[in-house]
């Protein structure tokens, strides 16, 4: 259904849903760009469309801007082992996340600090089971023997090796190629045998990742992508 809005020039659509209430007044609702009205059978379509009207351009207003959240949240990319997937939000009591052609965040909260936390804990739980055999691997392969492995989402750092043994590694890592995370990951198992920056270390590196400088040219190039930064709903 729609009206004329003359002050705007324009048409306001809406869809009419009848309620099972016996009497009482309208109530609208604006979500996702579209604008609903819930009223009870006994309410005229003339009231109804009398009110639409008179807030005519206020409910416009209103709809321009849930169009254009939803526009924001469509732009929005998140990138994961190396590919960028589109990120959707959708409305859900539960938080939690789904990978497919995209990642399908869903969440009782729009905000995008809340939206940033999801993905952050949906990041970490996929380093717990993706990394630590990767890990295993590379270590074998350079002889060196971490204590404990953790995970962390840390802004600037991507990986470090403790006096103890203790490797850390960002998980944002997950959001790049696996050869930049395998980089990162011989960096640190190499500091286990030589807990310096010092020609031997990098000749270690590059004993088992010949390619080093060239990943961490690509870390210091594309550090600003590998973000949960969100955009913020206008």
């Amino acid at each position: 259904m729609r009206i004329f809005i003359k002050e705007a020039n324009t048409f306001l659509e809406y869809e009419l849903k009848r309620t099972n209430r016996r009497s009482g007044t309208y109530r609208v609702r604006i979500y996702e760009g579209k604008l609903t009205v819930y009223a009870p059978h006994d309410c005229p379509v003339t009231i109804i469309e009398e009110g639409l009207e008179n807030k005519g351009l206020w409910l416009l207003e209103k709809l321009e801007l849930s169009k254009q959240k939803m526009a924001a949240a469509k732009r929005d990319t998140i990138l994961y082992r190396g590919q960028s997937y589109p990120l959707r939000l959708k409305r859900a009591s539960v938080p939690r996340v789904r990978l497919a052609d995209s990642f399908i965040v869903e969440t009782p909260d729009f905000h995008p600090l809340v939206v940033e936390k999801i993905l952050a804990d949906w990041f970490k739980k996929e380093a717990e089971r993706q990394i630590p055999p990767r890990v295993a691997a590379l270590a074998k392969q350079i002889g060196a023997s971490p204590n404990k492995i953790s995970f962390r989402n840390q802004k600037t750092r991507w990986g470090s090796c403790s006096s103890l043994g203790n490797i850390s590694l960002n998980i944002r890592l997950l959001m790049a190629p696996q050869e930049i995370l395998d980089y990162v990951i011989v960096h640190e198992l190499c500091h286990l045998l030589v807990p310096n920056h010092s020609a031997r270390y990098w000749q270690l590196v590059e004993s088992h990742f010949p390619k080093y400088k060239e990943a961490r040219l690509w870390l210091k190039t594309n550090s600003k992508e590998l973000t949960f930064n969100v955009q913020p709903m206008i």
